[in-house]
């Protein structure tokens, strides 16, 4: 297949990497290289340099084919490795990738040297930025604390929604299907990262699943065909 987009350029020794036989892990890494910037661009008044680009785990989930589990689990992999770093806001992530996948005359960028046109490009850019030298010196000492911060979040979050399948499935009452359809409801997270029911001014689970049960029950019923009752005349 002919490439118009250019190329990225891997050792052999790519081999021996620690995550290669991790098949989910190796393929997000490299669709992680294949979408790294490999010049100098500007996305809403913030510089993103050579070997970082911006995405979601929603977004990297549908671009690869794995789940959004899969996709946190594999970031986590190489975030811990030191391949990969992530700058987290409310409003994007951006990864970044350990330089030492890029030329290190380039800050990041692909294996070509740099040349003038670059430099004056990504000046340029600097200078029309009010903010871009902050963020420029700012980037490397902020990096481990963000990732850590976006770790502990998962982790709280995960824990979070963990606490609450043992506390609606200890009801073993009810069928494994009202269980279910009742935990992945009320633990849909929002932007804060709150599940559903947090935000329930009152809540007990208890008397949430009892009705749940029973409104199931209901539509149920309604739904069910109605007999013909025959009378011999």
């Amino acid at each position: 297949m002919k490439d118009k987009f250019g190329y990225i350029k891997l050792y052999r020794s790519f081999v021996d990497w620690e995550w290669y036989s991790e098949i989910n892990v190796c393929k997000l890494f490299l669709h992680c290289l294949i979408k790294a910037n490999y010049s100098i661009k500007k996305w809403q008044g913030h510089v993103i340099r050579p070997g970082e680009f911006i995405t979601s785990y929603e977004k990297l989930a549908a671009e690869t084919g794995l789940t959004v589990s899969k996709v946190r689990t594999a970031i986590k992999k190489l975030v811990s490795s030191g391949d990969l770093k992530l700058e987290t806001t409310t409003k994007y992530t951006k990864v970044i990738i350990h330089s030492e996948y890029f030329d290190s005359n380039t800050n990041k960028s692909t294996s070509t040297k740099p040349n003038s046109t670059q430099d004056n490009t990504l000046n340029s850019i600097q200078n029309s930025t009010p903010d871009s030298n902050q963020l420029a010196n700012k980037q490397q000492t902020d990096d481990k604390q963000i990732a850590t911060t976006n770790n502990n979040k998962e982790r709280i979050e995960d824990n979070k929604k963990e606490k609450f399948r043992k506390e609606v499935f200890a009801h073993s009452q009810y069928s494994s299907k009202i269980l279910n359809s009742f935990f992945n409801y009320w633990s849909e997270l929002n932007k804060k990262g709150e599940m559903r029911f947090e935000s329930e001014s009152y809540w007990e689970t208890a008397k949430r699943l009892q009705k749940w049960d029973l409104n199931d029950n209901t539509s149920f019923k309604n739904q069910a065909p109605k007999r013909k009752i025959s009378l011999n005349r």
